[in-house]
């Protein structure tokens, strides 16, 4: 077959499903060196690879703590208005009751999206320009800050504390862009699929532990039923800033910064057993994508094969909110209601279903590596848009037992978004763009998912609210004809990723392999 030599032979030849990968690079490789270091990856297993990287997979687990605080975040502002000292504090009588005003309520609840659309898109620049670990570190201490405005914040001064929630918010970007990349880059390809994942299962926790502090505290008489909440957030920046010394940095950024040597001791401590080997696939892998391309701008995220990968970047979390996540998890305490529960039990039911989230983002964990990222991806899609089209057509009844059916599939869709769609979105959109441009792509990715999250925020209540459309559960029925596009969508355009090395993914985009035929093509060097 012919090989790769120059820029203007830059595709590569496809025939009978084989991909050609030789190219020639700035520097003389050892025409091995990737091909035996992927092999050396692919053949151990997951569980092995836990055992043989668990310094690696221990330390994205410990970056990836600030994800804890986007869900907590999300969870706390919506909550809190439940909370009658809070609604007091911030808010003014009407006909005898404390009331936050709705545009107050808007802001609230949208300035942390806002602020995490900026911080998402800057990261990629800091991050390349002082490290993940850098990055990170930034975040705590953006977030340090924020929490401290919005503790103190005294009562009736709802600027400042949307000031406060829009400084969390940039700290929350740049959280979850952080650690996105920092998994892709410093787990081999066996792990690569759990560590980017476990960001979401952070999210959750988060998402379940402001749900049990709301639960505890939200009835308190006192300040405290707002500020301790507040609080609690500050336990897990601090804690970042006093790991992140002993956290080695990512060693794709050190060689890129040619810090040759740092890099190596890094691949040891992450337990990389043939570290020169492994080293050397990082440079050369690096010096491929450098042929390819040399600059690492945001705009080059958008040019040639790259816009391909940062389009199926940023469409995951779109799909996630056209499959309605926002309509069906957000409202789940509104189905519980409809169903005759009464309040206090709907929440604590709310508190259920995001532990159903918790143990589907376990399973999660397992079946990325032995399903793959698109079969996953695309039966989630499935579901979920099965499940809004189950909701629209129990509204169609008012019994009771229809009732009921919207609240069981409630429960239903929260288990299988997050064993699928909820985890593969932060997998799939961390190990698509190429490694040079992984930081702002992720950060973009970040970006959207803030934007479309804001968006559904937005324009859900006029969906469902008595005194606007009124749709109620038949909203279902919107949901599940977009994410029936969603799933033809994804069926043609989001490739498998499983068992892929960097250099491997590079040149399926190069050679533009379609995305169905990703799994099944080999790749020779």
């Amino acid at each position: 077959m012919p090989s790769r030599s120059s820029s203007s032979d830059k595709n590569a030849h496809i025939q009978q499903d084989t991909l050609e990968h030789t190219v020639g690079l700035a520097f003389q490789p050892n025409d091995n060196t990737l091909a035996i270091a992927a092999k050396e990856e692919k053949a151990v297993g997951t569980f092995e690879a836990i055992k043989i990287y668990r310094y690696a997979f221990l330390w994205c687990l410990f970056c990836g703590l600030g994800a804890i605080l986007w869900g907590y975040d999300v969870q706390i502002s919506g909550g809190l208005l439940s909370a009658p000292l809070f609604r007091h504090d911030f808010g003014y009588e009407y006909n005898g009751e404390d009331v936050i005003p709705a545009r107050w309520q808007s802001a609230f609840n949208s300035v942390g999206s806002i602020g995490g659309m900026f911080g998402g898109i800057t990261v990629g620049w800091i991050a390349d320009s002082i490290g993940r670990r850098g990055s990170i570190a930034m975040a705590s201490i953006i977030s340090i800050t924020a929490i401290f405005i919005q503790f103190f914040c005294p009562p009736h001064y709802n600027a400042l504390m949307l000031v406060g929630k829009l400084i969390n918010g940039i700290a929350l970007g740049m959280y979850i862009s952080s650690a996105s990349a920092y998994g892709s880059e410093i787990s081999p390809v066996a792990l690569r699929g759990i560590t980017t994942g476990t960001v979401n299962l952070w999210i959750v926790f988060g998402q379940f532990l402001a749900n049990c502090v709301i639960q505890g505290l939200g009835s308190r008489n006192d300040r405290t039923a707002y500020r301790i909440p507040f609080a609690i957030q500050w336990i897990f920046p601090v804690i970042i800033l006093i790991g992140l010394p002993f956290t080695p940095e990512s060693p794709w950024y050190l060689a890129r910064k040619g810090l040759i040597e740092r890099a190596r001791r890094v691949l040891f401590r992450l337990g990389f057993q043939d570290v020169d080997l492994h080293l050397r696939q990082i440079q050369e892998t690096i010096a491929l994508e450098n042929h390819y391309d040399k600059e690492t701008t945001y705009w080059q995220c958008f040019k040639d094969n790259n816009r391909r990968r940062t389009i199926i970047a940023l469409m995951v979390f779109v799909l996630q909110q056209i499959v309605g996540v926002i309509f069906v998890l957000g409202y789940s305490t509104y189905f519980f209601q409809l169903a005759g529960f009464r309040t206090s039990d709907s929440f604590k039911l709310g508190v259920g279903v995001t532990a159903i989230g918790l143990v589907g983002n376990l399973t999660a964990l397992y079946s990325v590596n032995k399903f793959g990222r698109r079969p996953l991806f695309l039966w989630g899609m499935i579901g979920c848009t099965a499940v809004n089209l189950g909701i629209g057509f129990s509204s169609l009844s008012k019994t009771k037992a229809a009732r009921w059916s919207e609240a069981i599939f409630t429960l239903i869709f929260g288990l299988i978004y997050q064993g699928s769609i909820g985890p593969l979105g932060y997998v799939i959109f961390s190990e698509i763009s190429s490694a040079k441009l992984r930081s702002k792509t992720v950060g973009i990715g970040i970006c959207v998912n803030s934007l479309c999250g804001m968006l559904a925020n937005i324009i859900i209540p006029y969906l469902v609210n008595p005194d606007e459309a009124n749709l109620k559960g038949k909203v279902g029925y919107i949901f599940g004809g977009l994410g029936l596009l969603g799933c033809i969508w994804t069926f043609f355009f989001i490739p498998e990723t499983k068992n892929r090395t960097v250099d491997e993914l590079d040149a399926l985009f190069e050679a533009k392999v379609s995305s169905r035929k990703f799994g099944k093509t080999t790749v020779d060097r």
